[in-house]
């Protein structure tokens, strides 16, 4: 047997008394108050931890983050920066959709588009996109369909031209 095989061998029957000695040792499981004092002094005990407890007074910002918490956002904070999305229609409008399929990315096994400057992937809800379902995503088109299969658009890809500014 050569050395490092000693001392790999060494190391698992370490490893083995370790695990012997803290789980199958007979330890105690619980500790049990055995005279009137220990109780009594465990519920004063109690008692005073309670009673600090309900002097603790929050500062004001760890209200304010507590307040916080629960409340609706007022705007997505992972949407673009702009103006606000109108998710109601005011009286006398007619319903206005536009569609902007801006992007492809395709992995192992799964296909992105990006459509109104947001990734889907087939199969999900477009946010704000009046009940439509991204059912098809190709390299050129996107296949988009009305929950109920009523209607279809087909949106082709619009590729943005950014123009390279070469520096001599």
């Amino acid at each position: 047997m050569s050395t490092r095989e000693k001392i790999i061998l060494c190391l698992v029957i370490l490893a083995v008394g370790y695990v012997a000695y803290n789980f199958l040792a007979d330890t105690p499981k619980r500790v049990h108050i055995e005279t009137e004092e220990e109780l009594t002094d465990l519920k004063k005990l109690t008692a005073d931890v309670i009673e600090e407890m309900d002097k603790a007074v929050l500062t004001k910002t760890e209200a304010f983050i507590i307040g916080q918490a629960g409340a609706k956002w007022k705007r997505d904070p992972f949407l673009k920066p702009g103006p606000p999305i109108k998710f109601g229609l005011e009286s006398g409008q007619a319903e206005v959709l536009a569609f902007t399929y801006s992007g492809y990315l395709e992995m192992v096994d799964k296909k992105l588009a990006i459509i109104n400057g947001i990734e889907y992937t087939a199969g999900e809800m477009l946010i704000n996109g009046g009940g439509y379902i991204v059912s098809n995503i190709f390299p050129t088109r996107v296949t988009l369909e009305l929950i109920g299969g009523k209607n279809m658009i087909i949106l082709p890809l619009e590729e943005v031209n950014i123009p390279l500014i070469r520096q001599n």
